[in-house]
């Protein structure tokens, strides 16, 4: 294999690397309070059927996929 960068491309030690987009503060603690509480309803889901606890585990897994939701439309609209 070479070393060489793709055709177009070029490779200079002093070149600038591209802006980074902010993301605003408030897009970045929606991610944070969204994984956060998915995680944890996802867990209790689990932790719930390993018990054979089953209508705590079926909110549980509701609310897992409200927050998996919640996720995609907390990116589209940062998008």
């Amino acid at each position: 294999m070479t070393d060489e960068p793709a055709a177009g491309l070029s490779v200079e030690e002093d070149e600038v690397p591209a802006q980074m987009r902010e993301v605003p503060l408030g897009i970045v603690v929606a991610r944070i309070l969204v994984v956060s509480g998915m995680g944890f309803a996802g867990a209790l889901a689990i932790f719930f059927l390993v018990g054979a606890i089953w209508l705590p585990a079926l909110g549980a897994g509701v609310a897992t996929a409200v927050f998996l939701l919640l996720m995609f439309a907390i990116e589209r609209g940062a998008g």
